[in-house]
């Protein structure tokens, strides 16, 4: 479990050879990708984040749109990170750059991480044929879990649950199991969906919840056994 370590060497993320990391998968993506972005710059990393599906508006975040190259180019002066995305001229919410901008952004940045994919803060999902949006330029895809999903029936604890019912080949009411847990985060039609030959991690999240960490360490070896590099944490302390 993480404790001391930071995240990004528990993830074995090389962000000098591979500094575009996407997120995608259950409740927590935000979480994470913060908790790095706080890591990153305390290394003098100047860090952006995005996304390339949507995200909330935290007005006590630098943020500059995606364009705006002073902006951008200041907020990472004084803060050391921004938020950077397009606005949606009719909703206000923010939403994915185009591909030529997400290549701006790489290019002003030493590590881009992006949002690429939507839970509803719900802790597991299986994808829908139109997601995650991983973008071109993404090095390293981290898939997260949430292990409050354990023993709860997957219509109260997964996003799309009737493709994630028909995956796992179980009724809605069926409790997520570890083994439930493995198979959707190894599974190209899984989280591991659209990553192809990206480097791919998994993060499992909210460990603090479970009464006993033998599942945690017990999903992880179940991904080894599958090839995967997986870690179990919580994200509960406040990111940057």
């Amino acid at each position: 479990m993480i404790e001391f370590q930071k995240y990004k060497d528990y993830l074995k993320l090389d962000v000098d050879r591979y500094p575009v990391i996407a997120v995608v998968g259950g409740g927590g993506k935000t979480s994470l990708i913060f908790r790095l972005a706080r890591e990153l710059k305390e290394e003098k990393k100047r860090v952006i984040v995005t996304t390339t599906t949507h995200m909330a508006f935290e007005p006590d975040r630098p943020f500059a749109l995606t364009g705006d190259i002073p902006a951008i180019t200041q907020a990472l002066d004084q803060y050391g990170y921004v938020v950077s995305t397009r606005r949606n001229k009719e909703n206000g919410k923010l939403c994915s750059p185009t591909d030529q901008e997400l290549e701006q952004l790489k290019s002003l940045c030493d590590v881009l991480l992006v949002e690429a994919d939507g839970s509803r803060q719900l802790p597991i999902k299986v994808p829908e044929k139109w997601e995650p949006v991983i973008p071109s330029v993404a090095d390293i895809v981290i898939s997260v879990v949430g292990l409050d999903c354990l023993g709860k029936p997957i219509k109260e604890t997964a996003h799309r649950v009737e493709r994630t019912a028909a995956f796992l080949k179980k009724n809605l009411d069926a409790p997520i199991t570890p083994e439930d847990v493995i198979k959707i985060a190894s599974s190209i039609c899984g989280l591991q969906k659209n990553v192809e030959d990206r480097i791919y991690r998994v993060y499992l999240n909210k460990a603090d919840v479970l009464k006993d960490s033998k599942l945690a360490e017990e999903i992880v070896q179940g991904l080894k056994e599958q090839q995967k590099i997986a870690v179990y944490g919580s994200l509960k302390e406040q990111s940057c």
